[in-house]
């Protein structure tokens, strides 16, 4: 979990939004 969150802050919005679909996929 706390690896998505950082990788999601390196990515910016866009990252974000991957995690989401990632997420929202699983």
């Amino acid at each position: 979990m706390s690896t998505t969150v950082v990788l999601g802050a390196q990515w910016g919005d866009e990252g974000k939004g991957k995690v989401t679909d990632f997420f929202a996929s699983s």
